[in-house]
């Protein structure tokens, strides 16, 4: 079996790359299985490919060049490099993130034992200050183990040669600024009737990075999730995107409402991120556009 995995790389995080690279040099590979790691890379960090090798000394890898300094195009880069390629699984991953050593077999043994076309799994976060942890697990999604969902992220996400070779479906470019393009790319997957579910045994862990260890980012990442959604749900549902829009924004108000009568930290945490994201739905109708990805 023919499997790879692509991770993007960005001058943003070269400071965890050497992480990044030893965890992916510990990756642990079944009997059955071939792997190969795809860096995609902007030419201005090109010199870090002496440092890959270095790291990378038992895992066969590829460095592809992505000529615009764009999050989605640099994924199509890979899904068009797959196209013709004889491999028979492939994924994403991100590349602040450690990934743990049993993450592909436990993504093997997951798609043998489930009917699915793209799995998604986990992301946990080192923090030091503890109070940020109530943070990121309600910022996070909460599935259960093989539950089917409606996307994925790319941060950690692993799929059958059916989505590049099949679905004739690309990440947005237009999305660079917002974010989002993940959810929307697989959301369109999931409407073409690809089958998604969630594996809690494959997880990866996102570095600790001081600046996301602050209130303002976490509001500013979910006003973003709230303009992104209506820029994506405008895609999703075409003329009757107002209506859901206008749904889903009396839900986020209300479940807000609802969360403020059930005291408690984590509860005040969810309502402040769901009036936050409300928020951002509102400053789409604004035509609000980001100056950079939050």
């Amino acid at each position: 079996m023919n499997i790879q995995i692509c991770s993007l790389l960005s001058k943003k995080n070269l400071r965890f790359l050497n992480s990044h690279l030893k965890s992916l040099n510990r990756l642990k590979i079944p009997s059955n299985c071939k792997l190969k790691i795809i860096f995609v890379i902007n030419p201005k960090i090109y010199k870090i490919r002496n440092l890959i090798k270095n790291f990378l000394n038992n895992k066969d890898y590829l460095i592809i060049e992505s000529i615009k300094d764009n999050i989605p195009e640099s994924r199509n880069v890979f899904l068009k490099f797959l196209e013709n390629k004889n491999v028979q699984y492939a994924g994403f991953v991100d590349d602040d993130c450690l990934i743990d050593q049993n993450w592909l077999c436990n993504m093997i043994k997951f798609v043998n034992k489930n009917n699915c076309d793209i799995v998604g799994g986990p992301q946990y976060h080192k923090v030091k200050d503890n109070i940020f942890r109530n943070y990121y697990s309600v910022l996070e999604p909460t599935h259960n183990h093989g539950q089917i969902v409606r996307w994925v992220a790319t941060n950690n996400c692993f799929f059958s040669s059916k989505v590049f070779s099949k679905s004739k479906v690309f990440f947005d470019s237009k999305f660079a600024r917002v974010g989002g393009s993940d959810q929307l790319f697989f959301s369109k997957l999931s409407r073409k009737k690809f089958i998604i579910r969630w594996n809690k045994r494959s997880f990866i862990t996102e570095n600790f990075n001081p600046q996301r260890e602050k209130k303002k980012w976490f509001f500013k990442r979910n006003l973003r999730y709230g303009y992104s959604g209506n820029l994506i749900d405008k895609k999703n549902y075409g003329k009757i995107s107002l209506i859901i829009i206008f749904i889903k924004l009396f839900y986020l108000i209300i479940g807000a409402l609802f969360l403020v009568l059930i005291p408690s930290r984590k509860n005040y945490i969810k309502a402040s991120f769901l009036l936050l994201r409300a928020l951002g739905r509102l400053m789409g109708f604004l035509n609000y556009k980001p100056k950079k990805y939050i």
